[in-house]
């Protein structure tokens, strides 16, 4: 069997939760032209739908089109077609009278993997299985690379997928964080939330998390400290007190009450 064939017996695999990288086989596939990177993200970000020629030709020349635009776009999609033909020379990428469409039924993506994983692991969570849940939410954020498409230009299509990933992975995250301390992993998670809030100053919830985290390793002071902090970035970046939660942790914290940390999100440690 020839090199071409192994590799065409193989799936592809797009990874979009990093920079775009596509294989098949372990064979790097991803295009180097930046338009012919472009044109793929473009398709995969609406995966399985038609997206006509124009709106395609408007998001790659973005500063004005030139004369020649389709016909460029019809070379690229050639070009794109031949970097991803599988078995029997088979294409993902189909031409309908809506528009380009690609298939991703018979590939692999790390984004589709990611929301199975994290899907499972909100399951688990809710059945309070937390070691499972932990374990599930982990292995989802072990598929992320770096910022989503880093890298690939900017569309208003594109925005919109990385906005809505990356808020599934704080979101993942803050699960994951939740189900450590579920089990008693308080000391853990402290310098992780603490390396979170450089990157997200304004997200409360990794300030009630790390308060919780603190005072349950025996450092009260460190915790009210924290509150006190995410008080003044708060105030001066959003001109807000913090909300509900962060006050019924620091309540709870002042008081040496448990029972309020609790109310506040925060799963009772497993003894």
């Amino acid at each position: 069997m020839s090199l071409f064939s192994a590799q065409a017996d193989h799936p592809l695999r797009y990874e979009l939760l990093g920079r775009l990288r596509v294989t098949r086989g372990g064979v790097d596939l991803t295009p180097d032209a930046p338009k012919l990177t472009k044109l793929l993200t473009l398709l995969l970000v609406r995966a399985g739908e038609a997206v006509p020629g124009e709106k395609l030709v408007a998001e790659l020349w973005e500063q004005g089109p030139p004369r020649c635009a389709f016909a460029s776009l019809r070379v690229y999609v050639s070009q794109l077609r031949k970097i991803l033909c599988g078995p029997r020379g088979t294409s993902p990428i189909v031409t309908t009278s809506s528009g380009y469409i690609l298939d991703l039924s018979e590939a692999m993506t790390d984004f589709q993997e990611f929301e199975e994983l994290y899907t499972r692991g909100r399951e688990r969570y809710s059945a309070a299985d937390f070691r499972p849940a932990g374990e599930l939410l982990r292995r989802a954020l072990s598929l992320w690379r770096g910022p989503v498409l880093e890298g690939v230009p900017s569309s208003l299509a594109i925005e919109s997928f990385r906005a809505v990933q990356e808020e599934k992975r704080l979101n993942c995250t803050e699960l994951a964080v939740d189900a450590a301390l579920a089990v008693g992993r308080h000391h853990e998670v402290i310098e992780e939330l603490k390396g979170l809030l450089v990157q997200h100053p304004l997200r409360e919830p990794f300030y009630r998390q790390l308060m919780a985290a603190l005072y349950r390793a025996g450092r009260q002071g460190d915790a009210l400290g924290v509150y006190h902090h995410a008080r003044r970035v708060l105030r001066e970046e959003l001109g807000v007190e913090p909300g509900p939660p962060l006050r019924l942790a620091l309540e709870a914290i002042l008081r040496a009450d448990p029972s309020r940390l609790e109310a506040t999100g925060v799963i009772p440690a497993a003894r």
